[in-house]
């Protein structure tokens, strides 16, 4: 091989080894504090979605319940809304065919 070709080659390992670390550094390697996908956070958000479910309420209202329960931590779940409960009842029902939402 001549020269050339070794710096070449030298050069797309190096830049390949650089892009892979980029890729390492980039992508999260552990759970963020307020994750609130993790299966304990869904769990309590399931536990206070029951506790807080009342005879007649539609969507907003079991949200707005939900949002004012003593176990619901604001700051934990700052990504929670209408659409998230949405897929929590579906959720739920997937476990518990005769919720009756």
């Amino acid at each position: 091989m001549k020269t050339i070709e070794w710096i070449m080659m030298g050069a797309f390992i190096a830049a390949t080894a650089l892009s892979l670390y980029k890729f390492y550094v980039f992508f999260p390697t552990k759970r963020l504090s307020d994750d609130d996908t993790t299966p304990e956070s869904v769990t309590l958000l399931e536990k206070i979605m029951v506790e807080s479910d009342g005879a007649g309420m539609d969507e907003e209202a079991l949200y707005e319940a939900m949002r004012n329960h003593p176990d619901f931590d604001a700051a934990h779940f700052w990504r929670f809304n209408l659409n998230r409960l949405r897929h929590l009842i579906e959720h739920y029902r997937l476990k518990e065919p005769n919720f009756r939402r």
